[in-house]
C-alpha cells in the first residue's frame, strides 16, 4: 500500500479533511456521481471568489486546459496531443460518431444492455445505412474471442464499456481485444467512465475512449476527457469546428488551420470551472497512485462479496478472480430500492439500478480507496 492511501486509512483525521463525506456516512455510491474531495472543492470555490472580485479571464488560470491534457494523457498511457476535452462521455461519443466517414452497408457492434449513451450516439446512422448489432450481455467479463466470433466482413467499429454501468462487468482483456481488432482493420472505442482512477486503464491499444471525471476520478460533472489515436486524426471529420479547433486561436480569425491534434475537437470556450476541480481530481488521483487504488478496490470487493453472499445475496461475478470496482446484489424478495432507502436512513449511500429492458433491480456498491473497513462495518449492520 502506498504513503498516502496508508495515510488516509490509517489517519481518520486526515481521512476526513481529505473527503469530508467521510465524516458522517458511508458512501458507497461513487460509480453514480461521486462526493468530492477538499482539494477539488477549493479550486472551484477559489476561482469562483476571484473571478468575482477580478473577473474572468485565461490570466486568472493560465495553462489550465494543457494540464488537464498532460494529467489525462499520464493516466491513459498516450501522447498529450491525442486527448481531447468534452462535457461528457455521451457528447464524446457523439464526436466520434460524427468523425468517422460512414458508407452504407457498414456495421457498428455494440455492447447490449448497458448504459444507453454507449448505444444512442450511433443510432443516427441507420438514416446512412449503418447497421448497429449489439452483443448480449453475459455475467462473465468480455472476452476477446467473443467479441470476434461477432464481427464480421462489415463490421466497422466495435463499442464497449471498460465495466457495466450495473453488475460491473470488465473487459477481460482491453488491450488485447484492441490489437486483434485492429488485425481486422477493425476500430474499438471504450467508455471508460466505469473505471477510469479505479484501476489502471491502457488505451495505446484502442483508437478512442471517453471518460467524464464524475465518478472514480472524484471530479465535478460536466468535464471529462475524449482519446482518439494519433493514426486517425486526418482521416476523421471535426463534426463541430469552432475557434477553438484552430491551430491559433487567439489570432480570432477564420482562416487558420485546424489544430494538429486531438483538441481540434474543441470547438469553443471550456467549463472553466469543470477543468479546475478535474485537475485537483486528477493530481490527488495521481500522489494517491492508481496501482494502489486498484489493490485496495480489489480487496474490498473480495470483502464485500464474501459477506454478501455469506448473507444469501446473488452477486454478478462472484466467482472472477477479476472484476471492476462495482459490486451489485439482490435477493429474491428483497425490494432493492426499499433496501436502498434502509440503507440511506443509517447513512449508507448506495445507487439502485435496473438492468435495461424489464431487468430485475440491484443495490450497486461501489466504494473508493479511502473507504474502510469500518465504513462497511456500517453497511453489515444494516443489512
Amino acid at each position: 500500500m502506498s504513503g498516502p492511501l496508508e495515510r488516509i486509512l490509517r489517519d481518520a483525521h486526515f481521512r476526513m479533511d481529505l473527503f469530508p463525506v467521510s465524516r458522517d456516512r458511508t458512501f458507497l455510491a461513487h460509480a453514480a456521481v461521486a462526493p468530492l474531495p477538499r482539494p477539488v472543492v477549493e479550486a472551484v470555490t477559489a476561482y469562483l471568489e476571484r473571478a468575482g472580485r477580478e473577473g474572468q479571464f485565461d490570466l486568472l488560470c493560465p495553462g489550465l486546459a494543457e494540464d488537464v491534457r498532460c494529467l489525462a494523457a499520464e493516466l491513459l498511457g498516450v501522447d498529450t496531443e491525442e486527448i481531447a476535452l468534452s462535457p461528457s462521455t455521451s457528447a464524446s461519443l457523439g464526436t466520434v460518431a460524427g468523425a468517422l466517414r460512414w458508407q452504407a452497408g457498414d456495421r457498428i457492434l455494440v455492447a447490449a444492455d448497458d448504459f444507453p449513451s454507449l448505444l444512442l450516439p450511433w443510432t443516427s446512422l441507420r438514416e446512412q445505412g449503418v447497421e448497429v448489432a449489439t452483443l448480449p450481455y453475459r455475467d462473465t467479463p468480455v472476452g476477446t474471442d467473443e467479441v470476434l466470433d461477432a464481427v464480421d466482413h462489415r463490421t466497422r467499429l466495435v463499442v464497449v464499456s471498460t465495466a457495466h454501468f450495473v453488475t460491473g462487468r470488465p473487459v477481460a482483456d482491453l488491450s488485447g481485444l484492441g490489437r486483434a481488432l485492429r488485425r481486422r482493420s477493425v476500430l474499438l472505442a471504450v467508455d471508460a467512465i466505469q473505471t477510469l482512477g479505479a484501476v489502471p486503464v491502457d488505451a495505446r491499444d484502442v483508437d478512442f475512449l471517453a471518460a467524464d471525471g464524475h465518478k472514480w476520478l472524484l471530479a465535478p460533472a460536466g468535464m471529462g476527457v475524449l482519446y482518439v489515436r494519433r493514426a486517425l486524426l486526418e482521416q476523421l471529420r471535426v463534426p463541430v469546428v469552432g475557434w477553438h479547433s484552430m491551430d491559433d486561436p487567439k489570432r480570432y480569425t477564420a482562416d487558420g488551420v485546424l489544430a494538429a491534434g486531438a483538441r481540434r475537437f474543441e470547438p469553443g470556450s471550456l467549463n472553466v470551472l469543470g477543468l479546475l476541480g478535474l485537475r485537483a481530481a486528477l493530481r490527488l488521483l495521481h500522489e494517491v497512485g492508481v496501482p494502489a487504488v486498484a489493490d485496495r478496490l480489489g480487496s474490498l470487493r473480495r470483502t464485500l462479496v464474501a459477506g454478501l453472499t455469506g448473507r444469501g445475496y446473488q452477486v454478478p461475478g462472484a466467482t472472477e478472480e477479476r472484476w471492476s470496482g462495482i459490486t451489485a446484489f439482490r435477493r429474491d424478495g428483497v425490494d432493492a430500492e426499499d433496501l436502498a432507502r434502509r440503507l440511506l436512513a443509517g447513512r449508507v449511500v448506495t445507487s439502485v439500478r435496473r438492468m435495461p429492458g424489464p431487468g430485475t433491480a440491484h443495490i450497486r456498491l461501489a466504494p473508493h480507496y479511502y473507504t474502510t473497513d469500518e465504513d462497511l462495518e456500517r453497511l453489515w449492520t444494516r443489512l
